[in-house]
């Protein structure tokens, strides 16, 4: 049995401490996936609990899904999706959302960080998206059109027209 299996059959028992480190593995990266598709800190933050509430409950009842990762990533966007779906489109200047981060102090940086979230909510949610979980998640193209349910071609696709969208847009900032 490898790490991987062996922490799963760890939470399957009810190993607090494995459901403890799985928290601490992936929170940060749901909450910043969860944040590029909602940009309410709020509701990602209840994207992310209610996703882990989900699996917990799923564990409690002998029905753990066979992969961790794909099972909250797909959770988390599945409760965003739902929560976009109840409330009306946030405008760009009033969502106040940072997607990106940089060193404080760094004036260069902070302010290229400010023009390129700027420009990650300008995209298309779709695009947005595949450039999140490509970039910061280090996700495949398969696992990607998979959780979005299109073919791998729409979601390659959809990155390359989203990094030359975000190419353009850096050229006329700069």
């Amino acid at each position: 049995m490898n790490r991987e299996q062996e922490r799963d059959a760890d939470i399957s028992r009810g190993d607090e401490a494995a459901f403890g480190g799985i928290y601490r593995e992936y929170r940060t990266r749901l909450y910043q996936y969860a944040l590029s598709l909602v940009r309410d800190r709020d509701a990602a933050e209840d994207a992310v609990q209610d996703a882990f509430l989900g699996w917990a409950r799923q564990l409690a009842a002998g029905r753990a899904p066979r992969q961790i990762a794909p099972y909250l990533y797909a959770s988390v966007r599945n409760r965003c999706l739902d929560r976009l779906r109840r409330r009306p489109e946030v405008a760009l200047d009033d969502a106040g959302v940072e997607i990106l981060a940089a060193p404080a102090g760094d004036a260069e940086r902070i302010g290229l960080r400010h023009a390129l979230n700027r420009l990650l909510l300008a995209l298309p949610e779709e695009q947005r998206e595949v450039v999140v979980l490509r970039t910061w998640h280090d996700m495949e193209f398969v696992a990607i059109a998979a959780l979005q349910g299109t073919p791998v071609n729409t979601a390659i696709a959809r990155y390359h027209y989203a990094i030359a969208r975000l190419g353009k847009e850096l050229e006329a900032h700069e």
